[in-house]
């Protein structure tokens, strides 16, 4: 019996106990849980596709300190993630320049070695056997899964945040830290600062300040080294400033105040204030299993904020979030992504504490019933089917299935004190949750995708003067290879006035302004579709249905069946309406 309940809570260990091989298991991990959505998952409109097609154009240039978005300069997005996203497609070739899985490699190896950062660089401030449960806790957080799935920059910062902050906590935590790990922590800041702004900088002083209240005490600084170490982030970081001067002039002419400032803190901006609590609550959905634990590394944490590393973690948490909260115009399901190793190190502090089965630790969310606990999932995969009107597939039900029962079984192993199982099963309940959402589920609901779905339409067909009427979305023009300027009835009518008409797609809301334009340039009208699709923009939140004209009717290009046209698909006189404009 005892050495049974040895073995319910010494396999952690046994697997920390070497490196390497532990290394191993984090990357089988990581691929299993981010390769599926990013390599299915289709291109996401508005930033994601914004970013690959900047790099994109920039790639087929050949001018890599000038990205832009046709006639739009990225004034406040550093030129680091668009090198990066340039390497990887100039690595796969012209022929997948249009792949969007090209542009999301970068922000899957950045993710997953930001996993093996906290194992390797947290080793140094707990046992090898924390520094585990912690990165796979931070791993297989949803938040944590969604930046690795997409060819953004807080995917990619997300490694220079973690090495700068795990660097920094060793060297506040130990007075003899080598100067190896000062020159790691102004490395990792400069390169934050070359991909994602002052988002890591500004990171370390919300941390730096916090911890000044706490200790009333800055001459733990004085191991920073700054003479040193602050030159050698400012000459890795300096491209950025070269890139804006060669593009403005002077860096950041034109800009307000606001904008100015919008920009030093991250690649990201909303047009809005997001409400009171929007970080704390995507802190809180974002970190799930290691959420049900956060209340009691706190507590315990509080009252042991005497000891350094202790002391650390909270202040890494709180003086970030009071930042974001305060000051912060960024969406928060991309910038609390930084706090994950933070927390995850104090859940898997409190995980490694308990030896076998006993009460459910204080201040958790093991309160909840564990039947109770399926019902996030339930509930996440019950809106995305209902919000499409579409039934879920058999694999997709079984997948399903499987997760709410890891779920309910997670809640009883918390319930129960048994952490270390809890740490186990809750990696897999929550990682095949990543997994299905963003690999499966989604990717087979067609029609959230149209430009997906027109693209498989038209595949057939020469594209070479393909014009694309009512659909503004940035996915006309990566996927399809439509610009701006072929994205009007003018064009359209242009063409047909000039005898060259080529392949069209037009949106219904858009069919008797089409019309009007051709009538009055040419007396012509649209013919007879060839083919129809219909989807939902969910940037716009409306329905489109689009019609398919091939550039010659009287021999029109091959569409698959499943677009063929009827009433439902293409319904005559559909209302325009402003919402999807």
């Amino acid at each position: 019996m005892v050495e049974r309940q040895r073995t319910l809570w010494s396999g952690w260990a046994d697997l920390a106990a070497e490196p390497w091989r532990t290394t191993l298991a984090l990357l089988a991990l990581c691929a299993v849980v981010y390769l599926p959505g990013v390599v299915r998952l289709p291109a996401v409109d508005r930033t994601e596709i914004i970013w690959a097609e900047t790099t994109r154009d920039m790639v087929a240039r050949g001018d890599w300190t000038d990205p832009r978005y046709g006639d739009t300069v990225h004034q406040y997005r550093p030129i680091g993630t668009f090198w990066a996203q340039g390497v990887s497609r100039w690595i796969a070739g012209d022929a997948h320049d249009r792949d969007i899985v090209v542009y999301r490699i970068p922000s899957f190896l950045a993710v997953t070695l930001a996993v093996l950062a906290l194992f390797w660089l947290g080793r140094g401030l707990v046992s090898p056997e924390t520094a585990l449960v912690a990165s796979v806790l931070f791993a297989v957080a949803p938040l944590t899964v969604l930046v690795s799935q997409l060819a953004i920059a807080e995917g990619l910062s997300l490694l220079p945040a973690t090495v700068a902050m795990l660097a920094l906590a060793r060297i506040y935590s130990n007075d003899e830290e080598p100067i190896g790990t000062v020159l790691l922590f102004w490395a990792a800041v400069g390169v934050g600062m070359l991909i994602n702004a002052l988002l890591v900088p500004i990171l370390v002083l919300a941390t730096v300040i916090a911890l000044y209240i706490f200790d009333r005490d800055w001459c733990w600084l004085k191991r920073l080294n700054p003479v040193i170490g602050v030159p050698i982030a400012l000459l890795i970081a300096s491209p950025w400033i070269y890139v804006r001067v060669h593009q403005d002039g002077t860096a950041f002419s034109g800009l307000s105040m606001r904008e100015v400032l919008a920009a030093l803190g991250g690649a990201q901006d909303m047009k809005l204030r997001a409400f009171p609590g929007t970080f704390v609550l995507a802190l809180l959905l974002g970190f799930i299993p290691g959420t049900m634990l956060i209340g009691t590394a706190f507590k315990r944490f509080w009252a042991e904020r005497d000891q350094r590393l202790q002391r650390f973690l909270i202040a890494w948490v709180i003086g970030y979030l009071i930042y974001l909260e305060l000051l912060s115009s960024k969406p928060g399901t991309y910038m609390v992504q930084t706090m994950f190793p933070a927390l995850a190190l104090g859940v898997a502090i409190i995980v490694t504490r308990e030896h076998g089965a006993g009460k459910k630790p204080e201040w958790s969310g093991f309160w909840i019933w564990p039947t109770a606990l399926s019902a996030l999932p339930l509930a996440l995969f019950a809106a995305v089917y209902l919000f499409v009107g579409q039934l879920p597939s058999i694999p997709a039900l079984v997948l399903i299935a499987v997760i709410a029962s890891l779920f309910i079984w997670t809640g009883q192993l918390g319930r129960e004190g048994q952490l270390r199982r809890w740490a186990a099963v809750g990696t897999a309940a929550v990682g095949l949750l990543g997994l299905t959402l963003l690999g499966v589920v989604l990717p087979g609901i067609d029609k959230i995708w149209p430009a997906q779905m027109i693209a498989r339409a038209i595949a057939a067909c020469p594209k070479d003067r393909a014009v694309l009427v009512g659909f503004r979305e940035p996915s006309g023009r990566f996927l399809l290879s439509i610009p701006p300027e072929r994205q009007t009835p003018e064009a359209l009518a242009a063409d047909v006035t000039a005898k060259r008409p080529g392949l069209a797609i037009v949106e219904d809301r858009w069919a008797k302004r089409t019309n009007w334009t051709l009538q009055s340039k040419s007396q012509d009208r649209m013919p007879q579709p060839t083919g129809c699709v219909s989807g939902y923009n969910v940037m716009r939140g409306c329905s489109v249905h689009f019609r398919i004209y091939s550039p010659n009717p009287a021999e029109p290009c091959a569409i698959p069946a499943e677009f063929a046209c009827s009433e439902k698909t293409a319904p005559i006189g559909f209302e325009k309406s402003a919402s999807c404009d």
